[in-house]
């Protein structure tokens, strides 16, 4: 049965405010242009405030009162975060029966809870712990003596190497690998030594992997990435790395070995970070920044090499501005020219 809620339920989950009837019974949740009757639906971005004038459905959540907006709203600081809770409560995630299903794979000296969900094609190697609630779909694998703590979900073709660690509530989207090898190699005149990689990768809580993302494992101790930082798709994380609290990564950003990330930091997509630097907190480096130096200071930072934000793009707009002026230098070589010529004539 489908889920419904009134206005004042979703109000009181969110800490909003209702404006109209609270009693209103909601039975979903969609965008703007695609709301009906029944729905509620939302505005996080003002540029779409016109929309909201045109849009079917019957409660707008939003930050302020829109003038000439008729329909009950639900009010709220931070619409975005209350959109995430709401569409939690409308959207539960499906909750597969505990234990270890046929056709999965368990060795015998490892520790898995009662309460684990292990799916069809998972492979829980020698020494392995997976904790409590935590969910393996198909496909799974986990190496020997790797740990897995409580509540964590690991989505199919997933793999967490050998030793590596999981703290609670950790994500791994699909095709994520924790403990690769890191790219570490030795000349040995015209060919490639291979260095063994035997440190792990150690994810703590509330960590979140996209989709083929890859955290190498450290050549010796460990690759970090602390509590709460949420990585995108596609990222490569190098071999002892350490990535701070509460950081985020848009997707197709590198970093190279042994760099230091602190807490906090935004990166958007394609940021390349060159190894053994430190990033401090509060760093927002923008879209396909290229790092190739410390950055210990709080701030804004764009462009490659990486350089402060207002800086960079005063750069940027006179580049703009090369095209006219080069037009104009060579009108001005043109008319000099004619009156040296007139001068040249004179004499």
């Amino acid at each position: 049965m489908k889920n419904s809620f009134s206005l004042e339920r979703l109000a009181a989950e969110v800490g909003g405010t209702v404006r109209g009837d609270g009693t209103f019974l909601l039975t979903g949740v969609a965008s703007l242009e695609s709301a009906g009757k029944g729905d509620l639906t939302f505005l996080t971005n003002p540029r779409y405030a016109k929309k909201a004038a045109t849009t079917g459905a019957s409660v707008l959540l939003t930050e302020k009162e829109i003038p000439g907006f008729s329909k009950p709203c639900l009010l709220t600081s931070n619409p975005y975060l209350a959109l995430a809770k709401i569409i939690g409560l409308f959207y539960p995630s499906a909750v597969p029966s505990q234990g270890a299903k046929t056709g999965s794979f368990v060795d015998a000296t490892a520790k898995v809870h009662p309460h684990a969900s292990i799916s069809p094609g998972a492979f829980v190697s020698a020494g392995a712990v997976i904790g409590p609630r935590s969910i393996l779909f198909p496909g799974v694998f986990i190496g020997e003596n790797a740990s897995i703590g409580e509540d964590c979900l690991l989505y199919s073709n997933t793999t967490v190497r050998e030793n590596c660690v999981l703290g609670n509530r950790v994500i791994l989207q699909p095709g994520a690998v924790v403990g690769s090898d890191g790219f570490g190699f030795a000349r040995d005149g015209e060919k490639y030594v291979k260095i063994p990689q035997v440190g792990n990768a150690v994810l703590e809580d509330d960590v979140e992997l996209g989709s083929n993302t890859c955290v190498d494992r450290a050549v010796l101790g460990s690759t970090r990435i602390g509590k709460g930082t949420k990585l995108d798709n596609l990222i490569q994380i190098g071999h002892n790395v350490v990535i701070g609290e509460n950081t985020v990564m848009a997707a197709l950003t590198g970093i190279s070995g042994s760099t230091q990330i602190g807490n906090q930091v935004i990166m958007g997509g394609q940021v390349g970070i060159a190894g053994h630097l430190k990033i401090g907190d509060n760093v927002i480096l923008h879209t396909r920044t290229g790092v190739m130096e410390d950055i210990p200071e709080k701030g804004n930072y764009f462009g490659s090499p990486s350089s402060e934000f207002s800086a960079e793009m005063k750069r940027v707009a006179a580049s703009r501005q090369l095209p006219e002026l080069i037009k104009r230098v060579r009108n001005l070589e043109r008319a000099l020219e004619k009156i040296q010529g007139i001068k040249k004539d004179e004499k």
